[in-house]
């Protein structure tokens, strides 16, 4: 089947094995929602989930023993997820259908068809299902002609109330794909946003949506589309953002993905005014919540203090406890030296000094590495010098 061409080797290993067991099992399974979407538009797909009308749990288990893998179900939303090691993750779900009993809260789940799991869903393009034995795709609500005309529809006028995350996704997906909200889903958007739509959810599942959107390779866009639709201000209360600082953002992940990319967008979207108020909810461990504070409040404090400091020793000092997501911000002129510094180590331990123990030791070792580093001492005084300012700092405790 031409449209299963854009999947790798192992997804298509993955596939042909659910195929195999079931037509063992006499099952019939559909490949449903974002992985079809993306092979019809002939982009690489993510995740392998697949539903079934019965024999959910019979399938994932079969799955797993012939890979030698786990499988850990999810009662409430009546599906498994099976994993091995150098396979992909498979999701396998009984076919269901939700009832939202207020708006914003978690759906009930009850068993249902095909038909019923797809209408469920979030918008038109996610709710075609594709029968993995046949070829034949299941489309009731036109999702492959939103995919031709490019657009985000929502399936029915309730959508963004009974699960006002669907904002967040609308707009994800819309700036992924290059496609456009469609105009009667836009209406139905600012309706909820002005309605408070978005306060019927915890602001942790708005986070969680928001540290998705700062995944997306655009995530300035989405961020920027996001503040536009007033989708952001249930998080962060009305402020201006700088569209240049998104894209500076993104930039330096770009150069540096290792970073903090939840820190670096969040500093991004409260620079200049941020407080632990803004935070609620997020997640944040203590250590990125400052980090973030330290970011959005202290980069104008750090360049001018760099910019004035007299010596690289007082760099130095300024920026021992920055955050690697703050050392990627500042300007690299300022920086440039002290990361050489952080990298450079000293063929000296602790025990080489013949010292009692204790924690004039570290600053000894940290001030004699700085001491060569700067060209102060010869590296064949290093010993010398450490001891020297061991018994030193010893003496001071």
């Amino acid at each position: 089947m031409t449209r299963l061409d854009s999947l790798v080797a192992q997804q298509r290993r993955a596939l042909d094995l659910v195929k195999e067991v079931a037509a063992e099992k006499k099952l019939r399974p559909y490949l449903v929602g974002g992985p079809v979407r993306d092979l019809l538009l002939g982009r690489s797909v993510i995740d392998l989930d697949f539903t079934l009308e019965e024999g959910s749990s019979t399938l994932a288990r079969g799955i797993a023993k012939r890979i030698n893998g786990r499988v850990r179900s999810y009662p409430q939303f009546m599906t498994y997820k099976v994993t091995a090691d150098e396979f992909p993750e498979i999701d396998v779900a009984s076919a269901r259908s939700e009832k939202y009993r207020q708006p914003g809260a978690l759906p009930s789940v009850s068993p249902g068809t095909l038909s019923d799991d797809l209408l469920r869903r979030d918008f038109a393009i996610n709710a075609i299902a594709l029968d993995v034995i046949s070829g034949e795709l299941h489309d009731p609500t036109g999702g492959q002609r939103d995919l031709e005309n490019k657009i985000v529809r929502v399936l029915h006028d309730q959508s963004f109330i009974d699960d006002p995350t669907r904002i967040y996704r609308a707009v994800r997906l819309a700036t992924r794909l290059g496609f456009s909200i469609d105009a009667h889903t836009q209406e139905l958007m600012r309706e909820a946003i002005r309605s408070g739509a978005l306060t019927t959810v915890s602001k942790e599942r708005l986070w969680r949506e928001l540290a998705l959107a700062f995944e997306e390779q655009n995530a300035p866009q989405v961020i920027e589309a996001l503040h536009n639709a007033g989708a952001l201000e249930v998080l962060f209360g009305r402020r201006a953002i700088d569209p240049a600082r998104l894209e500076h953002t993104r930039q330096v992940l770009q150069s540096n993905p290792a970073l903090d990319r939840e820190v670096l967008y969040t500093s991004a979207i409260l620079y200049g005014n941020a407080s632990p108020v803004d935070l609620e909810g997020s997640g944040l461990s203590q250590l990125r919540a400052r980090v973030v504070m330290q970011i959005a409040n202290e980069i104008p404090r750090y360049i001018d203090a760099l910019s004035e400091a007299a010596s690289d020793r007082h760099r130095f000092k300024l920026l021992r406890h920055a955050s690697a997501e703050l050392l990627a911000l500042l300007p690299p002129d300022q920086v440039s030296k002290f990361l050489e510094y952080k990298n450079f180590r000293l063929p000296l331990r602790g025990s080489d000094l013949e010292v009692p123990s204790g924690p004039h030791i570290a600053k000894a070792l940290e001030r004699t590495r700085e001491a060569v580093f700067m060209g102060e001492i010869n590296p064949d005084q290093a010993r010398s010098f450490a001891r020297e300012m061991a018994i030193k700092y010893l003496n001071r405790e």
